[in-house]
């Protein structure tokens, strides 16, 4: 019990960050923002900064979009040029909050998704990353549609039914994120294989992860945390002795971890407790 309200309350702390934006900064209202082509990186379209290069991508930041009336809070549309998402907040959209579609290059930065259909979706898309956003009660946290070649980064998943899915998409990298009282943790579909799965915290799901073809879910010294997960670690190293099962075809973690830094160790057990 009190594993749990510490783990509340780390959460909190967490999602608080997000709501309170970058370094504490207020966001400004924005309309939904739409960018369909490379020539569409405009002020107008809330682009603050940049020249879309590597050393200087486009910087769309610290916008609160209420998107009740749209699909989107922020659609982007085959795109080739350097660009970042950064400290944008997003509630309300009826598909997605933020959407990239036919995109390489761009990332999702220090965002607040909160309460859309989906948080964010790539469809068709490489070379983006996804992180240190919260995603916190959509229907789906983050979807993946025919992309790979993307990470999703140090994020704070918390009660969304799906926290990460994948439908076809390969060789993206999954890496140090909490995901918290989700339906279900990671779904990946459709035959989506050779992703990387590692360091995260499956905390309190009803279901952690699923997945229909071979994917990477350790190293040789480490995979991920299962909060309901128990064994024997006779060395303590630090990794239960036995593999945590992910399908009943042989994908399965084989040195999930004891304890994770994002989620509080459980108090010595006394007379008492």
């Amino acid at each position: 019990m009190r594993q749990g309200v510490a783990l509340v309350a780390v959460l909190y702390l967490l999602v608080g960050v997000g709501l309170l934006g970058v370094a504490g900064t207020e966001r400004a209202d924005h309309t939904a923002i739409v960018i369909m082509n490379d020539y569409e990186f405009t002020p107008a379209n809330g682009v603050c900064s940049g020249s879309g290069t590597a050393e200087a991508p486009y910087v769309i930041q610290g916008w609160k979009i209420d998107a009740g009336y749209d699909d989107y809070g922020v659609r982007i549309h085959g795109t080739t040029r350097y660009f970042v998402v950064r400290d944008v907040e997003v509630t309300g959209a009826r598909k997605a909050g933020i959407s990239f579609s036919y995109v390489r290059n761009g990332r999702i930065e220090g965002c607040l998704l909160d309460a859309n259909w989906v948080g964010v979706t790539l469809n068709y898309s490489t070379f983006v990353r996804v992180s240190d956003c919260v995603f916190e009660t959509n229907t789906d946290g983050v979807h993946l549609v025919y992309s790979s070649e993307n990470q999703i980064l140090y994020n704070v998943f918390d009660r969304n039914d799906t926290s990460i899915w994948l439908d076809a998409s390969n060789r993206n990298e999954i890496t140090g994120n909490l995901i918290h009282g989700s339906h279900m943790g990671a779904y990946l579909n459709l035959g989506s294989t050779g992703n990387r799965i590692l360091m995260n915290a499956f905390v309190s799901n009803l279901h952690n992860a699923y997945s229909d073809e071979p994917n990477v879910w350790n190293t040789d010294r480490q995979g991920n945390y299962w909060s309901e997960f128990k064994a024997i670690d006779a060395n303590e190293d630090g990794i239960w002795d036995s593999p945590y099962l992910i399908n009943s075809d042989g994908d399965q973690d084989s040195h999930p971890l004891v304890t994770h830094p994002l989620v509080p160790a459980p108090e010595p057990e006394t007379c008492d407790s």
